[in-house]
C-alpha cells in the first residue's frame, strides 16, 4: 500500500486514536519516565515500536489507531499495514514536537481544542468504565427477552418465481407446468432473471420484502401449487411456494453485542437526563443573545 495514500486512508482513525492519548500529549512525560530501564511484563505486553527523539510509541498505540480506521478498512489485516500505521504515528510525533517547540501548545485555540477533547474522553470513559460496567449478562439476557417477546415472529414462505413480459407468455407456461413441466428448468429457460441459473428460487422473504402484489398472491398461495400470472411493475410472474415458516429470533449470543449496544445507548440516555436534572442549563440563539419566550397561541374561540 502506498504511503501515499495512507493519509487519505488513515488519517481518520489516527486522528480519533490520538483522543486516547490526550492527557499524555498535554503534558509529555520525562524521557526517563517514558522508556523504563528494566523491561515489565506490561511493557513486554506493549513493546516500543518506535523512538521520536526522546519519546516512544508502544504497540498500543498502533492498535488504538488501527481499530478506530473507519469500517471500510476493517477488513484489512492489521500485521498488513503495521509499517504505515507506525509511520504515521511517527510522522504525526515529529510534527507534535515541531508544534511545541515552536509555542503552538501556548495558543489559545489549542487549549480550547484540548479542553473539547478532555471532554470527549470523560465522556467515552464514564460510559465504559461507570455505565457499560454494569451491563451483566443477565440484564442483556433481559433485554433481548423483551425485544423478542415484543416482535412476535413473522411469516416466512419460502418460492420460486417465473418472470416474463407478458401474461400471454406466462399463461402458456403455466399449461406446462399443469402439464408436468419442472418449474425450475422452465425458470432457468425462460424468466427474464434466470441468469443466476437458481431455478427462479427467492429463497425466505416476509411479506415487506417484496412488491405488494407479489407478496399477496404469495402469502395466499397453497403450498406446492402454482400461482398466477400475477402482474407488478417488473412483468407477470407464476409463483410456486415450496414453504411456510414462522422466523425465528437470531440466537442471544449471535447479537449479543447489538444487544449491549442498545442497552448502553438507553442507560446512557437515561443518565443524562437524570445529571441534567441537577443543573442550570441555558440553551441560548446561535448569536448568543438569549431566546425570546415563546408565547402559545390564543385558542380559537
Amino acid at each position: 500500500m502506498s504511503r501515499l495514500a495512507l493519509p487519505c486512508l488513515l488519517a481518520f482513525g489516527l486522528a480519533l486514536s490520538q483522543a486516547a492519548h490526550a492527557e499524555g500529549t498535554a503534558s509529555p512525560a520525562p524521557a526517563d519516565a517514558a522508556a523504563p530501564a528494566a523491561a515489565t511484563p506490561a511493557a513486554a505486553e506493549d513493546p516500543v515500536v518506535a523512538k521520536v527523539g526522546d519519546g516512544v510509541i508502544r504497540r498500543s498505540e498502533v492498535v488504538a489507531a488501527y481499530k478506530t480506521l473507519p469500517e471500510q478498512f476493517a477488513q484489512i489485516p492489521m500485521d498488513a499495514i503495521f509499517t504505515e500505521l507506525v509511520q504515521q504515528l511517527v510522522d504525526r510525533k515529529v510534527m507534535a514536537l515541531a508544534a511545541a517547540k515552536a509555542g503552538v501548545d501556548k495558543d489559545p485555540e489549542f487549549t480550547r481544542q484540548m479542553d473539547l477533547l478532555r471532554e470527549r474522553v470523560l465522556e467515552d470513559l464514564y460510559v465504559s468504565k461507570v455505565i457499560e460496567a454494569g451491563v451483566t449478562d443477565a440484564v442483556l439476557k433481559a433485554k433481548y427477552d423483551k425485544v423478542v417477546a415484543d416482535n412476535p415472529p413473522e411469516e416466512e414462505v419460502r418460492a420460486r418465481h417465473i418472470l416474463v413480459d407478458s401474461e400471454e407468455q406466462a399463461k402458456k407456461l403455466k399449461a406446462e407446468l399443469e402439464k408436468g413441466a419442472d418449474f425450475a428448468e422452465l425458470a432457468n429457460k425462460n424468466s427474464k432473471d434466470s441468469r443466476d441459473g437458481s431455478g427462479g428460487d427467492l429463497g425466505y422473504f416476509t411479506r415487506d420484502r417484496m412488491v405488494p402484489e407479489f407478496a399477496e398472491a404469495a402469502f395466499a398461495a397453497e403450498k406446492g401449487k402454482v400461482v398466477g400470472p400475477v402482474k407488478t411493475q417488473f412483468g407477470w410472474h407464476l409463483i410456486l411456494v415450496e414453504d411456510r415458516r414462522k422466523r425465528e429470533p437470531p440466537p442471544f449470543e449471535s447479537v449479543k453485542d447489538q444487544v449491549r449496544q442498545m442497552v448502553v445507548q438507553e442507560l446512557t440516555a437515561a443518565k443524562i437526563e437524570e445529571l441534567k436534572a441537577g443543573l442550570k442549563i441555558e440553551i441560548l440563539n446561535p448569536d448568543g443573545s438569549v431566546p425570546r419566550p415563546q408565547i402559545a397561541p390564543t385558542p380559537a374561540q
